[in-house]
């Protein structure tokens, strides 16, 4: 499994606005030069993070990106969730997968807890402090 650019720019960018929280927005334009990515590349990103509840933005001359929420209640799971469309590896372990029968369910099953149990396991804080090991 490879997860997408998304993911690692989507990272780095609420790594970002953590260590600017909650008083600081951060601009698009010093967002885009902090994780390399083109203005319409981070705003694809920035729009799948506000859909989720973890950014959120206002406009004006004091505007910008900030997080929704302390950087401690915003997990690395919800983040990567909302980047990679659900960690979905294969259908059949999605809530309403069809393959309940197949002898290999149960691995794919559990491999997508394990991961999202990982990924839930580690919040925003962590990474900012750099606590993660």
């Amino acid at each position: 499994m490879k997860l997408s650019s998304k993911t690692k720019y989507g990272l780095k960018a609420c790594h970002f606005l953590g260590l600017n929280y909650p008083d600081n927005p951060v601009s698009a334009s010093t967002l885009e030069n902090y994780i390399s990515v083109s203005g319409k590349y981070l705003e694809k990103i920035m729009r799948m993070l506000s859909t989720r509840g973890i950014v959120t933005a206002s406009r004006g001359a004091s505007g910008g990106y900030f997080l929704a929420r302390p950087p401690k209640e915003i997990t690395v799971g919800e983040i990567v969730r909302a980047l990679e469309d659900d960690i979905e590896l294969v259908e059949c372990v999605k809530e309403d997968g069809k393959c309940k029968c197949c002898p290999t369910s149960r691995v794919w099953k559990k491999l997508h807890e394990g991961i999202n149990s990982l990924l839930d396991d580690m919040n925003l804080e962590q990474v900012i402090k750099g606590e993660i090991r």
